[in-house]
């Protein structure tokens, strides 16, 4: 399945800096999984609608998927959590993860997440597409994540941690998101 080293992920999340763009605290990636990273093929997985997100043109790999699974321990283990922990000051536990599709269209505007959550990570599985902006508290984009294969970001929670994405313009925008609090 995956060829996932928890050393390449520490690495990746102890040497970038932690950035602090008018009280948005975030991480910036580049080879986040390691330069060897190869992506399973999941071109014939389940993909499900996402419970909150049902009216948008999102669908989240099946959780019951031996992918996901995977994931799931990968992204719970201690010296990930501790790492991301340290980065940004806190004590965090490991919540939750999917792996989005994005589809033709697809828009989420400006938002923080759910209270519960202080820290998520999103990296990017293609290349090519829409990546996540950030934007103060106007509305106005302020920073770009670039939208390339295992790049991404960890940001932390806060009030003032607004992030969307602008319009998918093109089907197969994959990334996952894990979440910590």
């Amino acid at each position: 399945m995956f060829n996932l080293s928890t050393q390449d992920v520490v690495l990746s999340i102890e040497n970038a800096p932690l950035v602090n763009l008018d009280g948005k605290y975030f991480q910036e990636y580049k080879n986040f999984f390691g330069n060897n990273f190869i992506l399973p093929d999941i071109s014939k997985s389940k993909f499900v609608k996402l419970e909150t997100q049902e009216h948008l043109p999102r669908q989240v790999l099946d959780p019951d998927d031996a992918i996901m699974r995977q994931l799931k321990i990968f992204f719970m283990h201690t010296k990930i959590t501790k790492a991301l922990g340290k980065k940004f000051g806190l004590d965090l536990k490991f919540d939750s993860i999917d792996v989005w599709q994005d589809l033709s269209g697809y828009y989420l505007e400006p938002h923080t997440d759910h209270e519960s959550i202080k820290v998520a990570v999103q990296i990017y599985l293609c290349d090519h597409n829409q990546g996540t902006s950030l934007y103060d508290s106007s509305g106005h984009e302020i920073h770009s994540f670039p939208f390339k294969f295992n790049f991404g970001y960890a940001l932390l929670n806060n009030q003032a941690s607004y992030h969307g994405v602008n319009k998918t313009v093109k089907d197969g925008r994959i990334s996952l998101y894990a979440r910590y609090s």
